[in-house]
Formats: C-alpha cells, structure tokens, sequence
C-alpha cells in the first residue's frame, strides 16, 4: 500500500523528532540481538536534536522529510561535501531512515525521487551489508561498486557502496509542500 506522504524540506522544529526517528531505526538496524552498551551510547550521543539543528542550518546538507497527518514517517539526509564528492558520484545520501511500519509503502522511494530531482540525479550511499535495505537500493536501480569497511568499537563493520546512474527506474510523481 502506496502513502500519500508529503515531502518538504526538514525545519528547525523537525529537529527532535528527527533524533527519535533517528534512534528507533538505528536500534532496529543495528540491535538485532538485543541492546549492547555501545549501541545504547552511539545512538544517544549521535542522534540528538543539536546533531539535526547543525545539518538544517549548515548548507552542506539537506534534510528531506517525509510528513502525514502531521507526522514524520521518515527523512533522507544528503552532504554535498562528503570525501567522494565528484562528478561522477555527486552528493553522498548519509541517511535514509523511515520508520519500521512504513517501509514497503513508498516512503523511501518518495524520499529519493524528490531527492534526486531536487538536488541532481548523481549520488552515492554506503549501508551495512546485512542491512534489509541493500534490497532496497538494488530494486531502485542503484549500482553496487564495491565494499567500505569501519571500525565501530572493537568490530570491524562491512558495507556495500551504491551510487546511482544516470537514469533511475523509480523516479515519480512525489507531492511537495
């Protein structure tokens, strides 16, 4: 079932909702086995409202909201700044989260289609290689180029690298406000 979600740019006031979000699919990522220390103290360190606050006013990035109803349902956070930015890859697409019950219903591909015809058609993004969402990108027509790995605490974590062509299989009417 499609949403009829309307997407606009993130506001100041989005910011601590924006952390809850932030917090909830993180965990729901990441925390498949339960909730270990480190996991507890990344997500609340990270994602607060002053980490959301600096993004919506630094122009370097954007915030991308997806609202129903007066209620969030997701966001996509896109750096034009980020270490592989060049022409042939673009922007980086640093989050794409949408709340766990609305997934499988067009938020996310609402989210990049008004991303890639706002900002431009060229981006990049990593995500964790056992994350549902390599899935995901793969059916939006996103091209696999190669492999990142990070040192989170003592684990070593492994992600695939996406970037987008030039042409997108989804792209889409999106409702704007």
């Amino acid at each position: 079932m499609m949403l009829n979600a309307t997407i606009r740019p993130a506001a100041p006031s989005d910011a601590v909702t924006l952390a809850a979000i932030s917090i909830q699919v993180w965990l729901d990522t990441y925390a498949q086995k339960g909730i270990r220390h480190e996991y507890a103290q990344f997500a609340l360190e990270t994602f607060s409202s002053a980490y959301f606050l600096e993004r919506i006013e630094n122009p370097e990035f954007s915030i991308l909201v997806s609202e129903q109803n007066g209620h969030l349902l997701g966001f996509i956070l896109t750096n034009y700044n980020s270490d592989y930015n060049n022409e042939n890859y673009g922007y980086e697409i640093e989050k794409l989260y949408v709340l766990r019950h609305f997934q499988g219903k067009g938020v996310g591909s609402q989210l990049m289609n008004y991303a890639s015809i706002k900002l431009g058609p060229r981006f990049w993004l990593y995500t964790w290689v056992e994350n549902q969402a390599n899935l995901f990108y793969e059916k939006y027509g996103l091209t696999n180029v190669g492999k990142f790995t990070f040192t989170f605490y003592e684990w070593e974590i492994e992600n695939n690298v996406f970037r987008s062509s030039d042409t997108l299989k989804h792209l889409s009417n999106v409702r704007q406000s």
